[in-house]
């Protein structure tokens, strides 16, 4: 068991913020944290732990302090795999840090494992809501007569019909996405190594996606969703975000 840093008396108003844990071996690049605090690494047999310390006069949460979380766990990932600890993880000193790594040691080595040479993406799905609800219009007969039939009449007139038709519309809404997410995810998933659905209950949100991408296959899904994007963007618009930490795929530590 070793660690890194200043071996400074520390005052008992401060604590340890913690990023994310790596492999024992990590060099730690040149970054700052929270507060502007340099990040450290304390470790503990086979993992480590990259920490700066924080002032303990406000709990944790600030917009600043997300970003430096974030900004932190980017930068180590792109010198080897991590596993993000909880946002707000704050430790007493770092005999408390040594303690977490030690019970933990065993997991979060599996994870790092499955995480070495993978980034995480995020794809998002939404319908371009006017062309995807003039399909359903068209398509769908009852859809299409209550549109007509309620469409010059006072609302308080054809309420029961326009509450009909909102019914029918959320429905088709939902069937289409369901149809919709599938083709997506079958150009997606042969170029993933794994993925978490996110998808709230929001008829134009199609899809919602963490992906696991291993380094290699990065440049080739990228590829794939931009002929994916070209071919389906005058009804739905594909946002990808990465790469990144691997927030959704290293356990809840």
């Amino acid at each position: 068991m070793r660690t890194e840093g200043s071996d400074a008396p520390v005052a008992v108003d401060r604590g340890l913020w913690m990023y994310g844990v790596v492999p024992a071996g990590l060099t730690p690049p040149g970054a700052v944290g929270v507060d502007g605090e340099p990040i450290e690494v304390v470790r503990a047999g086979e993992v480590a732990a990259v920490v700066s310390w924080m002032s303990l006069d406000r709990p944790p949460g600030r917009k600043a302090e997300l970003l430096a979380y974030h900004g932190v766990l980017d930068v180590l990932a792109r010198n080897g795999p991590v596993a993000p600890v909880r946002f707000g993880t704050v430790m007493a000193d770092r005999e408390a840090v040594v303690e977490f790594l030690e019970v933990q040691e065993g997991e979060l080595a599996e994870v790092l494992a499955l995480l070495e040479g993978r980034r995480q993406f995020n794809l998002r799905a939404t319908y371009v809501e006017d062309a995807v609800l003039a399909e359903i219009v068209t398509l769908d007969p009852e859809i299409r007569d209550l549109h007509e039939r309620t469409r010059d009449l006072p609302e308080d007139a054809s309420y029961p019909d326009r509450v009909r038709l909102g019914e029918l519309v959320v429905r088709g809404l939902e069937q289409r996405g369901a149809e919709d997410a599938a083709l997506l995810l079958d150009t997606v998933l042969p170029r993933v190594v794994e993925h978490v659905d996110r998808t709230a209950s929001n008829p134009s949100v199609v899809l919602d996606v963490a992906l696991l991408v291993d380094e290699s296959q990065g440049d080739e899904l990228v590829h794939a969703l931009e002929g994916l994007a070209e071919a389906v963007h005058e009804r739905i618009r594909l946002e990808l975000v990465g790469p990144m930490a691997p927030y959704d795929f290293a356990g809840a530590f």
